[in-house]
């Protein structure tokens, strides 16, 4: 059942806000969640983190995977808006490959939130990170490393807002550095985990001489620094990268070639989707359309111990805080 409809505008959301917050007291709230790219660690988590914090406050959950197929996710979502679903969470599918879904809901009157799926209009908000200035803290932490010259690879996939967002930061830092020569490879989504092992392999046949790797999210660290260590490199390079998923700061945490990460609060990214969803069933949509979290850069001496969680609220994102203390 569609409740506490959502209009866009300040006046619009003071209007609806008592009537909505009273549907939001009686009605069982419908939520569809879709995700282009389910099995991506950070995806499933954030995913799995909206479903549940959904499901405690007593709302019914539908989740659609869309297995890299973009045109099954926007069907999926479509069709939640026609079975009468309350709200829309998208979780890192590109939201300006979605523009008819987010159409489709603004007639509905509907919420369409997101994570990590960047900006378009229409969309109630999208929650993650400062995606180009995370792409500059690893780049120039990189830079500093490599001492302002040497050979870079840099694996990366530009359909994802957030994962362009970071190239960009990564391509503004190295403006001021000639001596820096990059090696730019695109992964194929999905199969990116096999991808990048066998792109960084045939790589290091050619370029034995590569000092460092730019990986533009955590998951292809692994295979990255498995194909460093099968060419016998995993003293003369070093990869660098964002997203901070478990698999990737216990390699940090161990020594290996994956030297940093900056990580996100995902978990905290599907709590604030959610979060925004009963705020906008409320009346009461966000005032702007990119909400922001802050990240940490996680390094070998600064990796939580195994099985802790990164410390968000009191860790460091910036190397000479750490000199500073």
């Amino acid at each position: 059942m569609a409740i506490g409809r959502y209009l866009l505008g300040a006046a619009a959301g003071a209007a609806l806000g008592a009537g909505a917050t009273a549907a939001l007291a009686q009605d069982e709230v419908q939520v569809g969640i879709v995700a282009v790219n389910y099995n991506s660690p950070t995806i499933n988590t954030m995913a799995t983190v909206a479903e549940a914090t959904a499901k405690e406050r007593g709302w019914q959950v539908e989740v659609f995977d869309g297995q890299g197929d973009q045109v099954a996710t926007n069907n999926a979502a479509n069709n939640y808006i026609d079975r009468g679903f309350d709200a829309i969470i998208n979780i890192a599918s590109p939201n300006p490959q979605m523009t008819g879904v987010i159409e489709r809901a603004n007639e509905a009157g509907i919420p369409f939130v997101s994570t990590f799926s960047g900006l378009a209009a229409g969309i109630t908000a999208d929650i993650g990170s400062n995606n180009t200035a995370d792409g500059v803290i690893a780049t120039t932490e990189m830079v500093g490393r490599l001492e302002g010259q040497g050979k870079v690879v840099k694996l990366n996939w530009n359909v994802l807002p957030a994962l362009r967002e970071r190239d960009h930061g990564f391509h503004a830092t190295l403006e001021d550095y000639p001596d820096v020569e990059v090696i730019e490879i695109e992964v194929k989504v999905p199969g990116q985990v096999d991808d990048a092992y066998n792109q960084m392999t045939n790589i290091l046949l050619s370029n034995p001489d590569v000092d460092a790797v730019w990986t533009g999210w955590d998951e292809l660290v692994a295979p990255v620094v498995r194909a460093i260590e099968q060419a016998g490199l995993e003293d003369e390079i070093f990869v660098v990268s964002m997203d901070g998923n478990e698999e990737a700061i216990d390699l940090i945490r161990q020594g290996t070639a994956a030297e940093l990460t900056v990580a996100y609060d995902v978990d905290r990214m599907g709590e604030v989707a959610v979060d925004v969803v009963e705020a906008a069933l409320a009346g009461n949509p966000p005032s702007s359309r990119l909400l922001t979290l802050k990240p940490c850069l996680i390094t070998q001496d600064t990796a939580p111990a195994k099985g802790e969680d990164v410390d968000f609220a009191n860790c460091m994102l910036f190397s000479g805080e750490a000199v500073a203390q």
